[in-house]
């Protein structure tokens, strides 16, 4: 379940955040193969990302469905050019060699850089989240 304080900073975002086309969300979450019942799935299958305003971060935060598969593209990206492992999920904009990463196992999230990547790929980085609901408290201001 979304946590209300989450829910909260979402609605504050500008433009209409809420979901109708649930359709598209699972032919998405079904081709990054995510679990429906992770916190992924769960936020993307009940909001949009609009244009949402983050304090604490300049990356932009992509939809999963609308108005284009941007999170299917930049983790094809991160896949292919970058080398990293499928089960990492690119949810942001790859601009300036970094993005976050949403790893589809665990449900953690890391703030990549790619100059860090072969220390990420010998997993001496952490996640910087326990979950995607904690991380986007964290990008929304919560």
């Amino acid at each position: 379940m979304i946590p209300e304080k989450l829910s909260a900073l979402v609605e504050k975002q500008a433009g209409n955040v809420h979901r109708s086309n649930i359709d598209s969300v699972n032919q998405a979450l079904m081709k990054l193969d995510v679990p429906v019942e992770s916190e992924f799935a769960e936020f993307f299958l009940t909001y949009t990302i609009t244009l949402f305003l983050s304090d604490v971060s300049d990356e932009e935060l992509c939809d999963i469905a609308e108005p284009s598969e941007q999170i299917k593209d930049g983790t094809e990206f991160v896949h292919e050019v970058w080398g990293l492992p499928e089960n990492y999920i690119c949810f942001t904009t790859v601009e300036g060699e970094g993005c976050y990463l949403y790893d589809k196992i665990t449900g953690k999230v890391w703030d990549f850089e790619l100059k860090t990547r072969d220390s990420f790929l010998r997993g001496e980085i952490s996640a910087k989240w326990g979950g995607f609901y904690k991380f986007m408290i964290w990008y929304l201001g919560g």
